[in-house]
């Protein structure tokens, strides 16, 4: 993924996709530039704001090696992001309902929850610096490391306050990263090499702790 500095981010409005596969005619036409989805951008930016416009911004690759300095450490990190990005566009584009099933906690599970934490422990599998995940669906730490190479444990909520998604209020992951010298039980918060707090409303922001503090991302730059 390519991340910029500090940018504030305007979205393409969505199709409208029960009527037709195009965006209607009155919305404004964006630049084919802006249309870069799977990207992020470091954009500490809220209503209080004072940052003005720059001309250029530095890319994530270089905001990621001069904040973090464990190579592997980013890797996770870039591996968080990346499913970040996919539980967006699953919300956007999935019907919530009721799956009928129920969490380790007696909370029901609503069909995005099951998506969000299905791709998790994808994203887990599929990483080659993760060897275990565990998950608030399913709170028990699982191996995912096939090849024995992983160094962290990863541990989430997939999608806090689920419970109002389908009023289209804002949602989020939690994701805490663990080392091998520690794993989960009986770690600490202290003990984490990172963690990040995503949150899912009109922008996708994600929140990232890096060596001197915590920056945060907007999804979609």
């Amino acid at each position: 993924m390519i991340f910029n500095r500090v940018v504030v981010l305007a979205f393409m409005a969505p199709s409208v996709a029960a009527f037709s596969t195009q965006a209607p005619s009155f919305l404004p036409k964006v630049a084919e530039s802006t249309r870069l989805y799977g990207e992020y951008g470091a954009s500490s930016t809220s209503f209080y704001t004072t940052t003005e416009k720059q001309a250029t911004y530095a890319s994530s690759t270089e905001i990621l090696e001069a904040k973090m300095a464990d190579p592997k450490v980013r890797q996770v990190i870039e591996d968080m992001l990346e499913v970040c990005a996919e539980i967006t566009d699953a919300l956007r584009t999935s019907l919530v309902t009721v799956e009928g099933t129920e969490n380790e906690f007696g909370d029901s599970q609503l069909s995005v929850d099951v998506i969000a934490d299905q791709l998790m422990w994808d994203a887990c599998e599929s990483s080659s610096v993760i060897r275990e995940g565990a998950s608030e669906e399913d709170p028990e730490v699982r191996n995912t490391d096939k090849k024995d190479e992983g160094d962290f444990t990863v541990c989430w909520d997939p999608l806090d306050g689920s419970s109002i998604v389908d009023n289209n209020w804002a949602v989020g992951t939690i994701v805490g990263v663990w080392p091998k010298s520690t794993g989960l039980i009986g770690a600490t918060g202290r003990d984490q090499v990172t963690s990040l707090v995503a949150l899912y409303g009109p922008r996708t922001t994600v929140l990232v702790a890096l060596d001197d503090g915590t920056y945060e991302f907007t999804y979609g730059c």
